[in-house]
């Protein structure tokens, strides 16, 4: 035989659930410590270097950024490829099967990870450089 929970224990549940779901609603990039990088500081960042992301869905890629301007993003779908450079203190990217380019910002985390931020002040995703 199963048991009716009482009527009070469904919404006590779903104020916990309201409550943890606010907890994280802040960005790490908004939260005191985190720093936006400048122009040459995101140049250094990502050129030569590869950076293992996750977007705010969980899901992960591979970027590599060559010296020269190339880049080269793999995930489940495949490789992607386009050009990346720094305009201002933005990190601009322009993929070869979409030709808008897409400039985002940089935030340094305290605990070493980094955050790119979309123009519209969005999270776009976390990553660590490896």
């Amino acid at each position: 035989m199963r048991r009716r929970l009482p009527a009070t224990v469904p919404a006590a549940l779903a104020v916990l659930a309201g409550l943890s779901a606010c907890a994280g609603i802040e960005p790490d990039f908004r939260k005191p410590g985190a720093q936006r990088l400048t122009g040459p500081e995101v140049s250094t960042l990502l050129g030569g270097h590869t950076l293992s992301i996750v977007n705010p869905r969980g899901k992960s890629y591979i970027n590599r950024f060559s010296k020269d301007g190339s880049i080269v993003i793999s995930g489940a779908k495949g490789n992607e490829y386009g050009r990346w450079t720094v305009a201002g203190d933005r990190y601009c990217l322009t993929l070869d099967v979409d030709p808008r380019q897409q400039c985002m910002e940089i935030y340094r985390l305290p605990d070493g990870r980094y955050q790119m931020v979309n123009a519209d002040g969005t999270l776009r995703n976390t990553f660590q450089v490896d």
